[in-house]
């Protein structure tokens, strides 16, 4: 299991670590290295560009690359995804050393591609038969290690270069690699094929419209995207509106000390309180009381009158949406057989791409209007999510409602 652990880790923190460098790379005139003389338009579209293709990427291959695995088996499918991820990372840090933008598109779209290590190993985490709720719990504690790691990483080795960031996620893929060839072996199945009559350029819109065609999946999925779009709203502008808010005006500082508790937040729900309550409440139940919860937070974070006010609201938001999150997945692997794991934890991961890319298109429009407008927003949809989540795929009695 470790280097399936590892895996999930390095591919969290090469989707997170490109993130805190594209400001110093193209947007500030003292440090760009790439379009240094274009306006400044251009260079913000560039840099919106370089996130958009990976995610989108991400949102079409993540279930194709899942229902792959169903067929061909896991083993070589993460296979698969850890070389993008490593060519991916070695592409972009050899584009910021020889300044060529193209090797940086290339790379982001190789990572794109491939970015589906997370939704495979958490399948082949369920096909050893243990706990599943726990197991789910333990992967996204390192899914989260990584997103708190990503920035820290890039923050901290971007003083040496800013590619160094990049070459040190490169060594930890290979790394990552050798454990997975040398360390993971999944049961055999000789009855497995891959039927290429159902894998072609349009799965990913057929995984879409699979999904769209269960009663039990669509609903919940459903869910899952709604909550995706209200979190990546809070998650990008809450800052901005910390740093405008008239009875708080917090500094740089303390908004990035804001975002490290978010993510401890994250690690502390994923590694202790959600395993723990799982044990003892079903897994709806527990969705809703943390949607339910983390729309409270983000209203308490609206009207905090102190920076450790907000502090505190941090750590209850980051536990609580990790709380729903792995009790939502759980209940989407319950509907599903286990021929289908790894479908169905790809369209988690294209679900997630497709909320925050919904997410970054509304809230950036609300944005203009007012700094306090998107996380409004995301409160609402999130307690949204919490409403419907209380009936969503009751058409399926299963164990874990």
């Amino acid at each position: 299991m470790i280097a399936l652990f590892l895996l999930i880790l390095v591919d969290s923190i090469s989707a997170t670590v490109i993130i805190p460098l594209l400001g110093p790379l193209l947007i500030d005139p003292a440090t760009a290295v790439f379009l240094p003389d274009a306006s400044l338009p251009l260079r913000n579209f560039v840099s919106g560009l370089l996130v958009a293709v990976y995610v989108f990427l991400m949102m079409y291959m993540a279930p194709v690359l899942g229902r792959l695995s169903d067929q061909w088996g896991r083993r070589p499918v993460l296979i698969l995804c850890g070389t993008g991820v490593l060519l991916g990372n070695l592409f972009a840090g050899l584009a910021i050393d020889l300044h060529l933008l193209p090797l940086l598109f290339l790379g982001r779209l190789i990572g794109g591609a491939t970015a589906a290590a997370q939704a495979t190993a958490q399948a082949a985490l369920i096909d050893t038969g243990s706990n599943k709720a726990r197991l789910l719990s333990y992967s996204m504690l390192f899914s989260s290690l990584g997103f708190v790691l990503g920035p820290v990483v890039a923050s901290t080795l971007s003083t040496i270069s800013f590619s160094a960031p990049l070459h040190l996620c490169t060594l930890l893929t290979l790394v990552a690699l050798a454990l997975l060839l040398t360390g993971y072996r999944e049961a055999p199945k000789p009855d497995r094929r891959i039927d290429w009559s159902t894998i072609s350029i349009w799965e990913g819109v057929r995984c879409f419209r699979d999904a769209a065609g269960d009663k039990a999946v669509r609903a919940i999925l459903s869910c899952f995207v709604l909550m995706q779009v209200a979190w990546g709203s809070f998650f990008v502008f809450i800052s901005v509106y910390l740093m405008a808010a008239p009875n708080l005006h917090l500094s740089l500082t303390q908004v990035g000390l804001f975002m490290s508790i978010l993510g401890i937040g994250f690690c502390i729900s994923n590694g202790l309180v959600q395993p723990a309550l799982s044990e003892r409440f079903a897994m709806r139940p527990l969705a809703v009381a943390g949607l339910g919860l983390n729309a409270a937070m983000m209203v308490v974070c609206l009207i905090v009158g102190s920076a450790y006010q907000a502090y505190a609201a941090a750590l209850i938001a980051g536990i609580t949406i990790n709380i729903a999150y792995p009790s939502i997945v759980t209940l989407l692997s319950d509907r599903v057989t286990p021929e289908r794991q790894g479908w169905i934890l790809g369209m988690v991961g294209s679900g997630a791409a497709l909320g925050w890319g919904i997410s970054s298109l509304v809230s950036g429009a609300l944005g203009g209007l007012g700094q306090a407008l998107p996380v409004v927003l995301a409160a609402v949809l999130m307690a949204a999510a919490a409403l419907a989540m209380t009936v969503a795929g009751r058409v399926k009695g299963a164990a874990a409602d």
